[in-house]
This record gives C-alpha cells, sequence and structure tokens, in this order.
C-alpha cells in the first residue's frame, strides 16, 4: 500500500477512536466479563455436583431405612394383633368352658338337694304322718255339682273360700269343701278345668315348683284348662322399699311368712318374669301377667295366668 494510503487509514483509525472507546468498548468488556463469569458458574456447577449427588445418595439411604422401620413395625403390629386376636379366642373358650362347669356345678347341687329332702327320706318318716293332710271330701254336694259343670279348684284357700270354686285346704277350716295337700288331691289326669291359688306357691321350694308340683298342676287340668296364680311380688317390694315407700318389718314378714306355725313359712320369692319363666319351663303357654305391684295390705302382689 503506498504511503499517502496507510496515512489516511491510520488517521481515519485516529477520528474513530473516540467513538470507539465511548461506544463498542463497554459492550466488549460488558461481554468478556459475561463469559468470564459463566465460566467461573461452570466450573462452580461442576464441582458442587459430586457433593449434592452424595446429600441426595444419604438422604435416600435414610428414608430408604425409614421405610424398612415402618415396615417392620407394620409386620409387628399385624403380628400383635393376630396373637391378641388368639388369646381373645382362648379367652372365650376358657370362659365358655367355665360357665359349662358352674351350669353343671349347679345342676348337680340341685340334684343333691333334692334328694336330700325328697328322695334318700322316700317323703315323710315314720311317726311324721300327721304333718300330712289326710284327703278327705268334706262336701260331696259341691263336687258333684262341679262335676256336671266345670271343675275349678281353689288351692291352699285357708280362711278365704271362693263362691264357684271347690275350696281346698290341708285343714278342715270353715268354707273348705276338700281337705287335701295341694300335691295330692283327688282328681286324675287331665279332669281339671281351672285351678286358682292365692298366696300358696311361696311356701314350696324352688326345686320341688320345677319338679312335682307345677308339671302336677299341668297334667290335672284339661286341655285349654288355665292355671292362675296370686304370689308375693318381690320386684315391686324390693322397688318401694329402695324408694322408702315400704317399711322393712313389712317386706320382712312377707317375704318369709308369718311364722307362726308349720305351714306358715315361705321358701320362695317370685318376680312376674320369674314365675312366667317356671310355668314356661313346665308346659305351659299362653302365660299372661294380669297385674303386678298391687297393694294388698301389707304386701305387694302380682297375678298370672297360664293355659294348657
Amino acid at each position: 500500500m503506498p504511503v499517502i494510503g496507510r496515512f489516511v487509514n491510520i488517521g481515519i483509525a485516529v477520528v474513530r477512536l473516540p467513538h470507539f472507546q465511548e461506544e463498542q468498548m463497554p459492550t466488549l468488556l460488558q461481554a468478556i466479563s459475561d463469559v468470564n463469569h459463566r465460566r467461573l458458574e461452570h466450573d462452580n456447577f461442576i464441582q458442587s455436583v459430586p457433593i449434592a449427588l452424595r446429600q441426595n445418595t444419604l438422604d435416600l439411604n435414610k428414608l430408604k431405612k425409614t421405610v424398612s422401620d415402618v415396615e417392620n413395625l407394620v409386620a409387628e403390629l399385624k403380628e400383635s394383633q393376630s396373637a391378641a386376636a388368639d388369646k381373645k379366642q382362648t379367652i372365650e373358650e376358657i370362659k365358655e368352658s367355665v360357665g359349662y362347669l358352674l351350669g353343671r356345678m349347679e345342676f348337680v347341687r340341685r340334684e343333691l338337694m333334692f334328694e336330700m329332702r325328697y328322695g334318700a327320706s322316700g317323703g315323710a318318716a315314720e311317726g311324721d304322718d300327721q304333718i300330712t293332710a289326710n284327703t278327705k271330701v268334706l262336701n260331696q254336694e259341691k263336687l258333684e255339682q262341679a262335676r256336671a259343670s266345670a271343675l275349678r279348684l281353689n288351692l291352699g284357700c285357708g280362711h278365704v273360700p271362693l263362691d264357684g270354686y271347690l275350696n281346698v285346704d290341708r285343714r278342715g277350716l270353715p268354707g273348705v269343701d276338700i281337705v287335701a295337700e295341694i300335691d295330692q288331691l283327688p282328681f286324675g289326669d287331665d279332669e281339671i278345668d281351672e285351678l286358682f291359688s292365692a298366696h300358696v306357691l311361696e311356701h314350696f321350694p324352688q326345686e320341688q315348683l320345677r319338679r312335682e308340683l307345677l308339671p302336677y298342676f299341668h297334667r290335672l287340668l284339661k286341655s285349654g284348662g288355665e292355671f292362675r296364680a296370686v304370689v308375693p311380688d318381690a320386684q315391686a317390694m324390693i322397688r318401694e322399699y329402695g324408694n322408702g315407700n315400704y317399711p322393712y318389718d313389712d317386706m320382712r314378714e312377707v317375704l318369709y311368712g308369718g311364722q307362726d306355725y308349720d305351714g306358715d313359712f315361705h321358701f320362695n320369692m317370685f318376680t312376674p318374669d320369674s314365675l312366667s319363666g317356671l310355668l314356661v319351663e313346665a308346659g305351659f303357654g299362653d302365660v299372661t301377667v294380669i297385674e303386678a305391684g298391687r297393694k294388698n295390705g301389707k304386701c305387694y302382689e302380682f297375678e298370672i295366668s297360664a293355659k294348657k
């Protein structure tokens, strides 16, 4: 290039240098700075990746261990629940066995008590006949009239004979038509239309009622015949005593009898439910509680009926 041309280019460059310094140099410097900064960040990122990966690995291992611990805990809980279920089943089986054994023991106890009172003794001992009433019809005419219409017996009538009934008692009191023990009546099976008793059943022990007396009454009745009874209402008496409305002496006398003579002792007490159960057990049906908690002198009583 000619010398004059070089000087011309140099002159032009010199002229443009201020413009380059003011406008393009800052942009170039910024670009260089950005590239350098990015390189530093890149180097830092490359260096930080292994550290982050190691931390993630540690966290992942911790998480896996936690999951494993939870799974083991769940397995232990399931095993505990299974063991608890097995134990519960075992307890229920033991309770059932104990209940059965207790029932058997109670059955044996009742058998022994019954045999001691009614079996081994063979009834009244020699010389004790005076405590058992000799059966005797005191009003034969009334008996024949009843046979022609309907045989209705008022058992254990005592001093309260009823019209329309053959009144039966073990004592020859005024108004008594037949002297007899109520378990030795002068009638056969399927012969009686109605049996009624008021404050009589409580004079008999539970097992005698269950095994002998109530089944005996059931046999005496005709098909469709009715049994009615009035007895002290233990449920009502206990309730009223607890409420402060019933004197203790009255309750004691009603529950255990006046005890003035041999036949005035009570051996049993009833609630409507308990006597209903005994009647059903003896073969009766259509058991109905006519009235409960009825006040009668010192006594609360209930009336019940059942059909054969």
